[in-house]
């Protein structure tokens, strides 16, 4: 269960830097012309394709088979989410990042319930959605300030059930899962534990066999929602 990218900014065999590939889906030509602006003039970013609706939006993902897939929740007749639950059930599509008008206190939860790397409002700051692409490539989930004000809450108001789920894992397991709930990727979990990422991996799956969950992706939501800061105590 690796990350699908390491770290953005990394070089190919020749030296020469990787950029990440973003498929905009957006029912709006204006919206993907605006986005396709801002992320073009990013070094380590490039727009591989654009969609207007789901069937283009699948047809797209499994062709060009980009690093990131930027998804407007309205699509004309259409909702993203009926592209969510296509991810959901098919594991091998690379994160999807929300970017949608609606307010992020409606339709979050349910995006992340159906595997959404994230989720941001199109109001947000052009720095906070590169950035937000840059974490998400990076196998990490972004949350706004407010959203991740929500989620602490909710592990606070779900504490005891958090404790006794989590009484099954050893230490470093608690570790991983607690680093997963900030973001990191393997390879900076492996740093900041000081070990190999091999190590980390053989964690994730002995998390998931545990905590009964199907994959990475179903992992990280977990840790998101449930894992607590290092630190916070028993």
């Amino acid at each position: 269960m690796t990350d699908r990218r390491d770290s953005p900014g990394a070089a190919d065999a020749d030296g020469q830097p990787v950029r990440l590939s973003v498929l905009l889906v957006d029912d709006h030509e204006v919206v993907r012309i605006g986005l396709r602006g801002l992320l073009m003039s990013q070094p380590d970013m490039t727009v591989c394709g654009e969609a207007s609706s789901v069937a283009e939006a699948r047809a797209a993902i499994e062709s060009l088979k980009p690093d990131v897939v930027l998804l407007d929740l309205t699509l004309g007749d259409e909702s993203g989410f009926s592209l969510l639950r296509l991810l959901e059930k098919d594991r091998r599509w690379p994160p999807i990042l929300v970017l949608s008008m609606f307010d992020e206190a409606l339709y979050s939860d349910d995006a992340l319930a159906l595997g959404a790397a994230g989720y941001m409002m199109k109001d947000a700051p052009p720095e906070e959605l590169t950035r937000a692409i840059r974490t998400v490539a990076g196998g990490g989930v972004h949350l706004s300030e407010r959203l991740s004000q929500r989620v602490v809450r909710r592990m606070v108001s779900a504490g005891e059930q958090s404790t006794t789920i989590h009484a099954m894992l050893t230490a470093r397991e608690q570790e991983v899962l607690e680093l997963l709930g900030m973001a990191l990727t393997t390879r900076e979990i492996a740093a900041r534990m000081g070990t190999a990422v091999k190590t980390v991996d053989s964690h994730k799956r002995n998390l998931c066999e545990k905590l009964g969950l199907d994959s990475a992706a179903a992992l990280l939501r977990y840790a998101v929602v449930n894992a607590r800061p290092p630190g916070s105590g028993p």
